[in-house]
């Protein structure tokens, strides 16, 4: 689907029913709950792995304390390995950034073949967007996400929940049509996010309250088996607003 194409369903503005798409929402939770689940243990796991790189610079303060014996040279190196942690806590930032909207992306991508009642499909899984087809890309769009994210926090409050739909909504653009330029995906994003932002807002926030209960009810650590319910809403909305059409577009390319 070309990016005029999208915008033509977003301009046809279909209506979007709060109980429909809530329901339909817990019954595709029920198919991609595991996915959602590991999608959550992963992004974990890299965010704890990534982190361990901070401890660097810590540790080899804690050796140039015990090792130094004159202040002056002291006061050089450890401002050296305070550059140095610098550095490691941005490199790392960049990249744990960039491993979590890569994971969520493909994330969307195994919901719709579980929608779909498909098995699997050649190359979606969460490293599909880690391959060099598409890792630029993801990084550009990564890095796009959280710089929009963070000015909207420092600008307070109501900007930060104003571009959170649209934020959300560039990720499940990006997902299904990687091939479209950062430009496209975003006013895609912002324009669905506009006609859509009321319903959306509240089916998120209404997931949000009730994912977080369940899995609170669960022991606690329930929430990561329910945490992953949020993601729904949004996808549903974009799948009835500007919906998805695998089979013609695999026509298309074999047609060209």
């Amino acid at each position: 689907m070309t990016f005029l194409q999208i915008q033509e369903k977003i301009n046809k503005n279909n209506p979007v029913d709060f109980g429909d798409v809530f329901g339909e929402a817990i019954n595709l939770f029920q198919k991609v709950w595991l996915q959602g689940f590991l999608l959550l243990v992963l992004s974990f796991l890299i965010q704890y792995g990534l982190s361990l790189l901070m401890y660097i610079p810590a540790i080899a303060l804690e050796f140039i304390v015990d090792d130094q014996a004159l202040e002056g040279d002291f006061n050089i190196v450890a401002i050296l390995v305070m550059i140095l942690f610098l550095v490691l806590y941005l490199v790392t930032l960049i990249v744990v950034t960039t491993f979590n909207f890569g994971l969520q992306a493909a994330f969307y991508r195994i919901v719709r073949v579980k929608e779909r009642n498909k098995r699997a499909e050649l190359g979606i899984n969460f490293g599909m967007f880690f391959k060099k087809k598409h890792i630029k890309k993801l990084f550009i769009f990564s890095m796009a996400q959280a710089g929009i994210g963070i000015l909207a926090f420092m600008l307070c409050v109501i900007p930060i929940l104003y571009v959170f739909i649209p934020l959300q909504f560039a990720l499940i653009i990006f997902a299904f049509h990687p091939d479209l330029t950062i430009n496209e995906i975003y006013k895609a994003a912002f324009n669905l996010g506009n006609a859509k932002w009321g319903v959306t807002f509240g089916l998120v926030f209404v997931s949000g309250i009730l994912a977080s209960i369940v899995g609170l009810v669960a022991c606690f650590i329930g929430i990561y088996f329910t945490l992953s319910f949020v993601y729904l809403p949004a996808y549903l909305v974009y799948k009835r607003v500007v919906g998805f059409y695998e089979d013609d577009d695999a026509i298309a390319q074999i047609g060209a």
